[in-house]
């Protein structure tokens, strides 16, 4: 009888265990966690503007598409279309300007920077891309603040799944159009968007930081921050690398399914901002 009563109370145990077990991390979805903020130490009177250009050094690429197998619809066979790859550069002829190039600022306090002012991301598989939105800007790249929340979804009929490496490690499926499933980000740090089924050339890329003083280049590689406090800082300048240095097959069609890029490109140099004043900085990639 007490031997019974031991094997019924192991198996209500192991069965309350279940109960509170997650779900796999790929299903899971998440709400935005709350954002603390911590006491605001920021002055507008101290504070002054960065400007400048980030411009390409050498020869501008050539960077040829990539060919992507579609089944026809009929059933006889297959035919390749021809796509960009999401990273190739975007750099203007006359002044070599780099457009979508990332610039922040390293060095900053986040008690001392302006109030966070940077629209929500939203990531959506769409028009045979993966698009990242960010206010009135779609591109690849957004800017997330730790402890935010970005929605991903598919506004596509076929199958898509996005993996998710970096400053964050999960995938998640979209079996369905148009259903958005929210992730939290928590560490900062560069988080590496691509698919995981089978769309190679899709990427993108979200920077999870705690001062708003990232941006994008405009068309002619321009690029702006206002309202930063005085002081001493490095300006950085960033673009992903298109070099493909392997590429992964799907081991049943031997069609490509994955491609690895070389690292980064990557200049920085020091900046000075005076109150009240704009302070000019150019950079040039590479480096």
């Amino acid at each position: 009888m007490a031997r019974r009563t031991l094997l019924m109370f192991v198996v209500v145990a192991l069965a309350c265990a279940g109960c509170g077990a997650e779900p796999p991390a790929a299903a899971r979805t998440t709400e935005p966690a709350p954002t603390v903020d911590a006491p605001s130490l920021f002055d507008v009177s101290n504070c002054g503007t960065i400007t400048g250009l980030i411009a390409w050094n050498g020869p501008i690429p050539d960077v040829k598409p990539v060919a992507h197998t579609v089944p026809r619809a009929d059933g006889t066979g297959h035919d390749n279309a021809l796509v960009a790859l999401a990273n190739a550069p975007r750099i203007d002829t006359f002044t070599r300007g780099m457009a979508g190039a990332v610039v922040y600022l390293r060095e900053v306090n986040p008690a001392q920077a302006r109030q966070w002012d940077l629209p929500p991301v939203e990531v959506a598989f769409a028009d045979g891309k993966l698009q990242v939105t960010q206010g009135d800007r779609v591109g690849r790249t957004g800017f997330v603040r730790r402890g935010a929340g970005v929605a991903f979804q598919s506004r596509e009929a076929r199958f898509h799944s996005l993996r998710a490496r970096g400053a964050a490690f999960f995938a998640l499926p979209f079996p369905d159009p148009g259903k958005p499933l929210t992730r939290t980000f928590d560490t900062c740090g560069r988080v590496e968007l691509t698919s995981a089924a089978g769309f190679y050339w899709q990427s993108a890329d979200l920077f999870v930081c705690d001062h708003p003083y990232y941006t994008v280049t405009d068309a002619d590689g321009r690029y702006r921050f206002t309202h930063v406090p005085a002081g001493q800082y490095t300006l950085v300048a960033w673009h992903p690398n298109w070099g493909v240095t392997r590429t992964e097959r799907n081991p049943e069609t031997t069609l490509p399914f994955r491609l690895y890029c070389g690292p980064p490109l990557e200049s920085a140099r020091p900046v000075t901002v005076e109150r009240g004043r704009t302070s000019l900085a150019t950079l040039s990639l590479p480096k």
